[in-house]
């Protein structure tokens, strides 16, 4: 009987061990609010139309507008020597009517597994955040939230803060506040077909698709007292060719072949001090190159409305159609982007937030010559503690932006006006 009892005890410790050693955490974040969202688009007078516009508008509940819904597990597993085998899957979803965000996707923000180590940092495979996303993006004052407040949807579009799939992303441990960190995206696949559709051979088509894009993402960032810095660099390279041919009796009747090869550079430099009474926060970042094969980056921000209206049809060239394309989906695209901040504690337990966020746009490509985009956001928040785990908020946040074209195009001026006002609620779990 004392053997047993012994035996008992010293199989629940070596159990508590287990799970001292393994956990999982369910956890997630539940955002909702009350509020008014309109953006309208004015075209001027030209000598063939006169003026046109398009509005968007609504009000009632917003979703997610301080962050976005999302519930995730994550675990972990110590495997001894200070490593641990680490995962995460995120799911977004839709408060007000429950669907799955990021275009229906089971764990659409986030599906990683991999492992970390005090000493050498963390290396992780899956659907993940580029590098800006943890050196950059969090110094904005509204960080990736409140509409086109954050830094996302408003004038630096989607680069400070993008997902990659099929991704592996190292990131150094903390070295005296500097880490680094470098991730990578690649697609390196080929499709071939053959066939004999004819019994005797007499018809031949044969044909080909290759896809080697990718997509690397380096960040630095540093963190130490008052002083936060990060600075980021994404270039996503598009390279896709389809080859396909006829023979008929042995005789080419039909050949032809598509390539499409551009390559699109992100950069983002972003700093904030804090002087205790309030914190700065400034930014400035690039966008090089077209859009339109960016897998991950949807866009240029709130200054992507007005691309609708820059749309010609692109000759086509070596054999390939023309194209229809606005003036972010061909490589001679730029915009640059510039962000001004203050958040302030006014308690314990409250905070205001205040940006500036501006842009100007264009194309050196000559179908687009003469075509001048730019673009300024202010907003205004504040944030409420009630727990550590639940707070209030209040956003306002106001946009205009102007699409100028050369004379000659024949087409009016196209302006943007864009306004945010909401309340809500938020807890974590």
């Amino acid at each position: 009987m004392k053997k047993a009892l012994q035996s008992i005890v010293l199989l629940g410790a070596a159990t508590g061990a287990a799970q001292a050693a393994t956990s999982v955490t369910l956890y997630g974040l539940v955002d909702g609010g009350i509020g008014y969202e309109k953006v309208k688009i004015t075209q001027s007078a030209t000598r063939f139309q006169g003026e046109s516009w398009a509005e968007v508008r609504n009000s009632g509940m917003l979703n997610g507008l301080l962050n976005g819904n999302r519930w995730g597990l994550k675990g972990t597993e110590d495997l001894g020597n200070g490593t641990s085998a680490i995962f995460q899957l995120e799911s977004g979803f839709d408060l007000g009517s429950g669907h799955a965000a990021q275009d229906g996707r089971l764990f659409g923000r986030k599906a990683i597994i991999g492992l970390t180590g005090d000493s050498w940092g963390t290396l992780t495979l899956g659907r993940q955040y580029n590098v800006a996303d943890d050196v950059v993006s969090g110094i904005d004052p509204f960080g990736t939230g409140v509409g086109q407040a954050g830094v996302t949807s408003g004038a630096f579009g989607d680069s400070p803060s993008a997902r990659m799939d099929n991704s592996i992303k190292y990131m150094t441990p903390d070295f005296g506040g500097f880490k680094f960190g470098v991730a990578y995206a690649g697609k390196h696949s080929k499709e071939s077909t053959f066939d004999a559709a004819d019994p005797r051979g007499h018809k031949v088509e044969n044909t080909s698709k290759k896809d080697t894009s990718n997509w690397v993402s380096l960040g630095l960032g540093f963190e130490n007292g008052p002083v936060s810095l990060g600075a980021s660099y994404d270039r996503f390279r598009t390279e896709l060719r389809d080859w396909e041919q006829r023979r008929v009796n042995g005789r080419i009747v039909d050949e032809k072949e598509t390539y499409n090869k551009s390559t699109t550079h992100m950069w983002n430099l972003f700093g904030a001090y804090d002087f205790e009474a309030v914190k700065l926060h400034l930014g400035y970042g690039q966008i090089r190159g077209a859009l339109a094969n960016v897998k991950g980056v949807s866009g240029i921000g709130l200054n992507g409305a007005l691309a609708e209206f820059t749309e010609v049809t692109i000759p086509g060239t070596l054999g390939q159609p023309a194209v229809v394309r606005n003036y972010t989906q061909t490589k001679g695209f730029r915009q640059q982007s510039w962000m001004a901040g203050l958040s302030s504690r006014v308690s314990d337990t409250g905070t205001i937030l205040f940006s500036y966020q501006g842009n100007r746009s264009k194309n050196t490509n000559d179908a687009f010559d003469g075509m001048r985009g730019r673009l300024n956001i202010f907003s205004l928040g504040y944030v409420q503690d009630l727990s550590k785990r639940t707070r209030v908020y209040a956003a306002a946040s106001y946009g205009v932006g102007k699409m100028k074209f050369d004379e000659s195009r024949d087409r009016g001026n196209v302006t943007l006006k864009s306004t945010l006002v909401g309340v809500g609620l938020q807890h974590r779990f």
